[in-house]
């Protein structure tokens, strides 16, 4: 559906700015603070919210402890390296926005599609590296990090492991660097 509306056009410093009525950046989940891309043409301008979309693997701390267990899926993470992938359940892609992370995808051996959508202020804790859940060399490559997130699920906690890549590119968990300097701005 195309919304029209009318705005005036102010100069704010050395830029021109454009207000947006409430009512339309409602509509749309546009917030203070989001970041938007701009297209042209000659006549025309186009504006869509900026979201950062991966290609994900992840598990949940109790994933792991279960498939750690399994000696074919065990032996898979360790024999495919370095291009291969970790321990993991569920494949398919994360999407951050400026408030939230949303997980969708399927898990690998059921095909049974699955989300997750956190809340920023849910999470309680992003962590880049290893722990006694997600061992170095036991459950993953060496050299690529995970990006753990810790988040608020009821009365109590919940540990998440992901790793993340561009859609061109083979090797997970590249980008979790980028993404936690992302999420703690």
């Amino acid at each position: 559906m195309t919304v029209k509306f009318e705005g005036s056009v102010m100069q704010v410093g050395n830029s021109l700015r454009i207000t947006i009525p409430k009512e339309i950046a409602k509509h749309v989940g546009l917030e203070r603070g989001d970041v938007v891309e701009l297209w042209v043409d000659n006549h025309s301008m186009i504006m869509e919210k900026k979201v950062f979309v991966y290609d994900a693997i992840w598990s949940f701390q109790e994933d792991i402890l279960v498939l750690r267990s399994n000696l074919s899926k065990n032996f898979k993470a360790h024999t495919s390296q370095p291009i291969g992938t970790p321990l993991h359940r569920y494949r398919g892609q994360l999407i951050i926005e400026r408030a939230r992370i949303n997980l969708r995808g399927e898990d690998v051996d059921s095909k049974e599609p699955t989300s997750l959508l956190l809340s920023l202020q849910d999470v309680k804790d992003i962590y880049l590296g290893w722990d006694d859940t997600l061992r170095r060399f036991k459950d993953t490559r060496g050299s690529i990090r995970p990006l753990r997130i810790t988040f608020q699920e009821g009365t109590g906690s919940r540990k998440l492991y992901v790793f993340a890549k561009k859609t061109d590119t083979l090797i997970y968990g590249k980008e979790n660097e980028s993404i936690v300097q992302m999420l703690e701005k």
